[in-house]
């Protein structure tokens, strides 16, 4: 089966290349930036304006992926691994008297962009531009309500319409954090995640292969994960595309995107009905404050127009 899937994965990739080139920024999966995604610049201008003449929005409800930011505290843990255990690899290599002849300079020192920092998740500035134009915290609310209201006020040179931004506290938003509160959801997540590891290991072993000839080191499996991880913030938040995604071939990429699309099919996706049966309250919401909108506004114009962005 993963044979079968190989090969059509890499006839894609080789597709790919034949075709238009291979730019890694687009195969990064959920990492993959707006701008990239959809071709288009961070500073376009947003979609067409398409309302019908002589109708007027009168209510929006957007449901949106936060903006680029830069990696969370366990993940910034992971990536000090990765560059301890590289620094242990080289030595190893040295004191064998191996050559180092095939091994990236960066590699040979590399450190963790992020180490020393006491907070991750944040916003980068990457994140706060997509968000002005196409909206995880309020940060990206209040970068998105800073590009949607541009022009549409008196405060500044912009132009912008003052607004509020609400949140509620994580732990009990079924609405917004439902992954968080439910715990059927999380007891499904936790018995899942082994068997997706091993539906995920052919993929890494390849590549794991791979990587030890070509670069003469002793990457395990989780230093090939990490260096894919690596390869994704590094793409996205720091525009580099030449260091830990050179590390891999495209064919690689395609079989790694799509270890990471299998993993976020059965773990968030339609692999399993929970992980959007969960997702009713938000559902529910977005169409009562639709209903309450349309109530509100009756009789106020001869046509009005509700909109709903999902």
């Amino acid at each position: 089966m993963f044979a079968i899937l190989k090969l059509l994965l890499l006839s894609i990739s080789s597709q790919l290349n034949a075709d238009q080139g291979f730019d890694v920024r687009r195969h990064l999966c959920t990492v993959t930036r707006y701008d990239v995604a959809k071709d288009i610049a961070n500073t376009s201008a947003a979609a067409a304006n398409n309302i019908p003449n002589g109708c007027t929005p009168i209510h929006v409800n957007l449901v949106a992926r936060h903006g680029t930011r830069s990696p969370n505290k366990k993940r910034m843990r992971e990536l000090d691994k990765l560059a301890s255990h590289l620094g242990e690899l080289i030595r190893e290599a040295e004191e064998q008297n191996l050559s180092l002849e095939k091994v990236p300079s960066w590699l040979r020192r590399w450190k963790s962009p992020w180490r020393g920092k006491l907070k991750g998740g944040e916003l980068i500035s990457k994140g706060e531009e997509e968000l002005l134009q196409v909206p995880r915290a309020s940060a990206s609310a209040v970068a998105f309500g800073m590009g949607f209201l541009s022009e549409k006020g008196g405060l500044g040179p912009a132009q912008h319409q003052s607004f509020t931004v609400t949140s509620e506290i994580p732990a009990s938003d079924i609405i917004l954090r439902f992954h968080d509160c439910c715990g059927n959801y999380k007891d499904f997540k936790k018995k899942q995640e082994p068997a997706v590891d091993k539906l995920k290991e052919p993929v890494l072993d390849e590549i794991t292969t791979a990587l030890v000839s070509r670069y003469g080191l002793k990457f395990t499996r989780q230093d090939t994960a990490t260096l894919w991880f690596l390869c994704k913030q590094e793409a996205s938040v720091l525009d580099i595309t030449d260091r830990a995604c050179g590390l891999f071939s495209p064919s690689e990429v395609v079989l790694l995107e799509w270890a990471d699309d299998l993993e976020l099919f059965i773990l968030k996706g339609y692999g399993n009905s929970i992980n959007y049966r969960m997702g009713v309250p938000l559902l529910e919401d977005v169409v009562q404050s639709m209903e309450q909108a349309i109530k509100a506004n009756e009789g106020k114009s001869s046509c009005q127009m509700l909109d709903s962005v999902c």
